[in-house]
């Protein structure tokens, strides 16, 4: 049985359809004030309360952790790793961050805390897997068209984008395999592209603006100091070109070749000029 923790996510709901496809047991862990659309059976639990998430994982081998940007993922991956030792959980499969963003003093608070849960899962004794995806291109959808322009504080360095399909495919291919080594895997898209290639994909131009407009524009609109200091830093991560080298690991663990940023715009026409 497999415990899956983010199925309402962007990923998650492209890895529950294939868990089901796949004929895998599973359930979707999920807070009891969610109204749950996935394809799966759904339990539920609060990352932030151990003792529900024990009762969720109850009778689990194997747990896919994908927890929300925030102040508290730090203490949600803790609780879920302790749950997960408690009732006899095996073999954990995390999405993490890119590669180069993480480290005790990773790009944004995020990656550190991708940082330190992958530390602890790899001294727990646990198995493990994990999934390092670069910029998802379903992120694209959030930056907003107008007057033909794309504006964005990405700057204009190289981004190996990935589709969050094949994140899904590989999260996928790694849990039907009951014999799948431990380590992690940088997924990315088969180049390199930038942020003015997803502009004119969508029929308009990329405009670079400072951070700090940016900045100013996530405030006016209500972001949280959390969110907007996350999102202005990986925006420098990004720009940097850091994230910027495609790897073959899709292609390795899912036996094709990641999607390009033509093919998921193609594959979602409707969006284009949104």
């Amino acid at each position: 049985m497999i415990a899956v923790l983010g199925a309402t996510g962007t990923i998650g709901r492209e890895l529950a359809p294939l868990l089901g496809e796949q004929d895998l047991r599973a359930r979707a862990v999920v807070r009891s004030d969610v109204a749950a659309d996935v394809p799966l059976t759904t339990t539920a639990g609060d990352l932030l309360d151990r003792d529900s998430l024990e009762q969720a994982f109850d009778g689990a081998t194997d747990l896919f952790l994908l927890t929300p940007h925030g102040p508290e993922q730090d203490q949600m991956e803790r609780n879920a790793l302790a749950a997960a030792i408690a009732v006899g959980i095996q073999r954990i499969v995390k999405i993490s961050g890119g590669g180069p963003s993480l480290g005790p003093n990773g790009a944004t608070a995020t990656a550190a805390a991708h940082w330190r849960s992958e530390q602890r899962i790899e001294a727990s004794g646990l198995r493990f897997q994990f999934l390092r995806p670069s910029f998802l291109m379903q992120n694209l959808h959030g930056m907003p068209v107008k007057w033909g322009l794309m504006p964005a504080p990405m700057g204009r360095g190289p981004v190996a984008m990935v589709d969050a399909r094949d994140v899904a495919e590989s999260a996928a291919a790694l849990l039907s395999r009951s014999d799948a080594p431990d380590g992690a895997w940088q997924l990315t898209g088969p180049s390199s592209v930038t942020f003015s290639d997803a502009a004119r994909e969508r029929g308009a131009r990329y405009l670079s603006i400072p951070p700090r407009i940016a900045r100013r524009a996530l405030e006016r609109r209500g972001a949280s100091p959390f969110e907007v200091d996350h999102s202005i830093r990986m925006a420098r991560y990004f720009a940097s070109g850091a994230d910027g080298s495609p790897s073959g690991d899709v292609a390795e663990l899912t036996g094709h070749q990641p999607r390009a940023l033509k093919d998921f715009f193609d594959d979602q026409s409707p969006v284009k000029g949104r």
